[in-house]
């Protein structure tokens, strides 16, 4: 890890608020905003390192986030959701650390 400038953070911090919203998803209410306001820096940051993320999944991340957030499903497709959303998650993750190593 080398970090010469303060935009070498940007991923830990990414990590950090990933992190953070995994944890909020199973332990506060689902109609919060919080997870949404993260979802816009999530796109805001994929966007600037094109072709590091596959937009795909992140997008599908986005639409899980706001089909929990307006409560549109319940019951086994509201875990389907969550599941979807956790593994998007775990591909922030790993993506943000393999542009932490990268030489």
């Amino acid at each position: 890890m080398n970090f010469n400038t303060y935009s070498d953070f940007i991923p830990l911090i990414m990590i950090g608020l990933t992190i953070w919203v995994m944890r909020a998803r199973f332990t506060a209410k689902l109609d919060t905003s919080w997870p949404l306001l993260y979802y816009l820096v999530l796109v805001i940051f994929v966007r600037s390192n094109e072709g590091e993320f596959n937009n795909y999944w992140i997008f599908i991340g986005v639409a899980c986030a706001l089909f929990l957030r307006y409560e549109f499903v319940g019951g086994v497709f509201m875990k389907i959701f969550r599941t979807v959303e956790f593994i998007v998650h775990l591909y922030v993750i790993v993506g943000c650390f393999l542009l932490l190593t990268r030489a």
